[in-house]
């Protein structure tokens, strides 16, 4: 049976028939990193920006038969079952409004187990968590239906969304103890603290690939040490990096990561006018697809493309 087709508004932009083609090549039954599904799920972390019927209409035409969309306060969140997968994406916000969730309060840790019932897993940033918490128990229950036929799992988001994204996969592998077989994450701030990013590693680092683009600011907050009293917290990140360069030409070796965090302070004195300003490396569409498009489409002369990862630090 096939697919209906974009109703006519939406097949005329381009965004919508990208999403279409990069999903028909989504291969669903892998753990390991593939690029093509790499590019299908920043066009789901793409549409989770958009209204419900928006949504709907173009996973209709991906081949989803089954949705369900989540919107509580400003967390917005879609979940979709096709042949063979479920996909969990989570909505995003602008920089300046990411700015909220670094306030004092919003970026205190908190015990993970606190919130998503399971062992002790160390501190998450106490906004993004409580965010997450309020459309879990709806995600769950969406997850849960929609897995009728052992539907491997897949989980998604840029900028918040993808903070949110790696606590979703946290909660359902620490506190449910169920596989996701794919979380990919698109200029994604720090969420927890070293002992957290640690059991991330362990236990999803394989299935974690985070993208980086270039000098994408979003990707250094909150600051590695945040000053709280009467102790500092410390932020890392779990995955394996992915790093667009100012050509676009992507990177797995950490090196590149490594220099972005030496050439960029984002202490807690400059993150403010740092995230007020126009963060263009940040756009997910013209920035983090567009490269991932080029790279699957169209890759460079002689750039190898990854197959082997290695853990990443807690940088």
């Amino acid at each position: 049976m096939s697919n209906p087709p974009l109703p006519p508004d939406l097949a005329a932009d381009p965004q919508y028939r990208d999403a279409v083609a990069a999903f028909g090549a989504f291969y669903p039954r892998t753990t390991r990193w593939s690029e093509t599904n790499a590019l299908a799920l920043a066009h789901a972390s793409n549409l989770a920006y958009k209204d419900e019927p928006t949504i709907r209409a173009v996973l209709a035409s991906c081949g989803f038969d089954q949705v369900a969309v989540r919107q509580v306060r400003d967390i917005q969140a879609y979940t979709a079952r096709r042949e063979g997968a479920v996909v969990v994406a989570f909505r995003g916000t602008r920089p300046d409004q990411l700015l909220d969730w670094m306030t004092d309060f919003e970026a205190r840790q908190g015990s993970f187990a606190s919130y998503f019932a399971g062992p002790e897993v160390g501190g998450t940033h106490q906004g993004f968590t409580m965010g997450l918490f309020q459309v879990w128990a709806l995600i769950l229950a969406d997850v849960t239906g929609f897995q009728d036929q052992g539907q491997t799992l897949w989980i998604a988001g840029h900028s918040l969304g993808g903070a949110l994204a790696v606590l979703c996969a946290a909660a359902f592998t620490f506190a449910r103890r169920q596989p996701v077989n794919g979380l990919y994450t698109f200029g994604q701030p720090r969420v927890g603290d070293l002992t957290f990013v640690g059991q991330c590693d362990t236990h999803l680092g394989n299935v974690h690939f985070r993208f980086v683009n270039n000098r994408d600011v979003v990707t250094r907050v909150p600051p590695r040490i945040f000053p709280h009293l009467p102790l500092p917290s410390f932020y890392g990140h779990s995955g394996q990096v992915l790093y667009f360069d100012a050509q676009g030409l992507l990177h797995t070796d950490e090196t590149w990561w490594n220099e972005f965090l030496l050439g960029c302070d984002v202490g807690m004195a400059n993150m403010g006018a740092l995230l007020s300003a126009p963060v263009q490396d940040h756009d997910l569409l013209n920035g983090y697809v567009a490269n991932l498009a080029a790279f699957v489409n169209q890759p460079t002369p002689g750039q190898q493309k990854p197959r082997t990862f290695w853990p990443a630090s807690a940088a």
